[in-house]
């Protein structure tokens, strides 16, 4: 099966991440109706999303785990926030290369991303979350695939999207 038509389970932060990812995933060729959210229900910015993903990490895994792993994409997302959220997964649990199980963590805060993708200069340790309060993920995700992921990242792309950038080409594999 190829992996166009997997399931695909997005564990993340919020709606903001969600629906980055989920577009994202769209553009590449991905059916949006075998696209599953799992993000915080209190909707976007409110709790906290960070410990949302980490309490529900090991659940998805046992569900990725249980099903046909060449039908099944788990996706997670979350904002390291300066904490290491990344390496407290990984902790949990590191998957292989051959997994289909992707880890995406922005070094402060997605909107991070937002901001290099705007075609700004950005610092990982800078919060940009005040600057895009209304912004659109899905706007973001179709300017990151047409501007730069089409060509490749830039050298001055923040480390963490190098990271995602690689992350996703194991989906080719």
């Amino acid at each position: 099966m190829s992996n166009r038509n997997a399931q695909v389970c997005i564990l993340c932060e919020d709606t903001t991440h969600f629906h980055f990812a989920r577009k994202y995933l769209e553009l590449m060729g991905f059916n949006s109706r075998n696209i599953i959210p799992r993000h915080n229900p209190k909707g976007r910015s409110t709790g906290s999303g960070a410990v949302f993903v980490k309490e529900n990490y090991e659940k998805e895994l046992k569900a990725f785990h249980s099903k046909n792993r060449l039908s099944y994409i788990l996706v997670v997302m979350i904002d390291d926030d300066t904490k290491n959220h990344l390496a407290s997964l990984r902790k949990t649990y590191s998957p292989n290369t051959t997994e289909k199980i992707l880890l995406f963590s922005p070094s402060r805060n997605i909107e991070s991303w937002f901001h290099f993708i705007d075609g700004n200069a950005i610092d990982e340790t800078q919060d940009y979350k005040r600057l895009y309060q209304q912004a659109e993920p899905s706007k973001f995700a179709k300017d990151l695939k047409r501007k730069v992921c089409i060509y490749s990242l830039p050298d001055n792309a923040p480390s963490s999207l190098h990271h995602a950038c690689n992350e996703l080409k194991r989906l080719n594999n």
